[in-house]
Parts: structure tokens; sequence; C-alpha cells
């Protein structure tokens, strides 16, 4: 019975490589059918749907009144519809994210490189909310940040505020402590990237360096950010594809209540309450219509800027 099963897995592998030599197309295909499928179904079809919605009205009718509105709203700074203040918030979190969030990475990738004391420490506890799952993460934050959590117990004992805010039910303060949320939450989880780039940095040229005197704020801009440019820019280009779909933690955290709403999620509401199917699609296509431009504007301009480094 052993034989049979060690003959049968044989002639399994010996057809798979017979097909892979042979460059059969039907091989391929079958290769690749999960991976369509998925492709067509999930990204495709709904992508296709929401093209012909954003051009109807609620009896079906071809109409331009979608984007008509979802423009007023943009442009007036009319807050009715909350769209403006989205856009505003979406703006708030993808900058914090693509300017704060990816330089500290950055720069905590290269501290860690050169293992300063206490460094497996402090990776420890910058990768632990990757470690969590995200409902335990906010939990445990707003516990933190709640009227009788550490901080505002220690601000209102010391006489520095008069009362115990509740900052994620205050629009004065939500939407500054949801941004909290994303920086406390984020810090680590790009810097594994710059880890993985910083790893292949020769170190012979890092010794030869050291012998000439190079100071490490020099080395660091002279030696390493040249070296994992590569990288960089490919963190960028990327980054910059969700400049409109940035939005953090606003399901978990505020429901997009209190000033917090952002455009991917009010999207994400609407179609939950099973509201706006015309105006929503044709937000989600403006969005894909700014989005794409910077996309391949940007990888232009990673491309005229960042050298030619290979090692």
């Amino acid at each position: 019975m052993g034989n049979v099963l060690i003959k049968t897995k044989r002639r399994k592998r010996k057809g798979i490589q017979h097909g892979l030599k042979l460059g059969h197309g039907w091989f391929a295909l079958i290769l690749l059918a999960p991976a369509l499928f998925n492709f067509i179904l999930f990204w495709i079809t709904p992508n296709i749907s929401s093209i012909f919605l954003s051009f109807q009205d609620t009896f079906g009718k071809f109409t331009l009144g979608n984007y008509k509105w979802v423009l007023e709203q943009l442009f007036s700074g009319d807050d009715g519809g909350l769209i403006f203040e989205a856009l505003t918030n979406t703006l708030i979190f993808f900058s914090v994210g693509y300017f704060i969030i990816q330089t500290w990475n950055i720069i905590v990738g290269y501290l860690f490189y050169k293992k300063l004391p206490g460094y497996k420490i402090f990776r420890f506890i910058l990768n632990l909310p990757g470690m969590l799952g995200a409902l335990i993460m906010v939990s445990l934050f707003k516990n933190i940040v709640g009227p009788e959590g550490p901080i505002i117990d220690f601000l209102y004992t010391h006489g520095w505020i008069s009362e115990r805010y509740m900052l994620l039910f205050d629009t004065r303060f939500a939407m500054a402590t949801s941004v909290a949320y994303s920086l406390w939450l984020s810090i680590g989880s790009v810097y594994l990237w710059t880890s993985g780039a910083l790893a292949r940095v020769p170190t012979e040229l890092l010794e030869a360096a050291k012998l000439d005197g190079i100071t490490p704020f020099k080395e660091f801009i002279h030696i390493i950010l040249p070296m994992i440019s590569g990288t960089l820019s490919t963190l960028y280009i990327i980054g910059i594809s969700g400049i409109l779909g940035a939005g953090g933690a606003t399901l978990y955290l505020t429901f997009g209540e209190y000033g917090t709403m952002t455009l991917s999620f009010w999207i994400t509401k609407q179609v939950y309450m099973g509201q706006g199917s015309g105006t929503t699609s044709a937000l989600g296509i403006l969005m894909t219509a700014v989005s794409l431009p910077l996309v391949y504007f940007t990888k232009w301009l990673s491309g005229k800027i960042i050298p030619d480094v290979s090692y």
C-alpha cells in the first residue's frame, strides 16, 4: 500500500513538472483559476456595478445628480451630509500616516539596526499592537483615555484639567484622540520593511565609513537612506494610493460620530444602512479618479529623485 502511494505521488509530481516544461496554456489557467475567480468576483464585478450605480437614481434611470450632489457637498463646505468633514478628516489621517508615521518608522528602523541598548525591549513594545487583535487594542485604548483612565486621572489629580473629559465622546477632542490611536497602533508596523532593507546594507561599507570618522547622522543621510531608497519609494507609492481611503479605527472608536467621519467610513456606513447607493458609488469613483493619477505621479517622481542603487 505504501509503494502504491509513493508511485502515485511521483506520477503527480511528474505530471506537474511535465506541464510546466511544456508550458501548456491549460495548465497555467488551472493554477491561476482560483485567483482569477476571486479577482473577477470581488474586484471587477463590484467596480463595474459601482460605475453603473453612480449614474442611476433611485428609480434606476440615468442621472448625473449623484456626482453633482457629492461635488456640491465637497466644495460648498456644507457638512449636512458629512462629506466635507469626512474629506478633511481623511486628509488628516493620511497626512499623519504618510509623513509622520512613515518618517518615524524609518528612524526607528535605523536605531534598531544600530542595536542601541534596550532595543529588544522597545522592539517588543512597538510590535505589541500588531500582535493583539484590533478589538483588544481598541478596548485597551478606550480604558486608557477614558474619564477614569490613567491619563485623565493624572491630569485631573494634578489640577491640569477641571473635569474628567470623555475624549472619544466630545467633539473638541474626539478627532485628536482618534489620530493619537492611529499613531500608537501604526508605530512599528512599517519599520519591519525598513529593517529588512537595512539588513541588506553591506557591513563593509559602514565599517569603511566608520574608519573615515563618519558621524551617525551623516551615515544615516548619506549612506543608509540612499541604500534603502528602493524600499522607501515602494512604501511611499503604496501609501499615496490610500490618500482618500485613510480612516484609522473610526468604526471601533466613535462610529463616525463627534466630528470623526471619514470618506471610507461614510461609504461603509451608507452601505450598511442601505442608503445612497448612487451617491456612495459616485464618491468611490471620484476617489479613484483622484488617487490613480497621484499614484502614477508619485511613481514618476520617485524615479526622478531617488538614485538607482544596486548592491
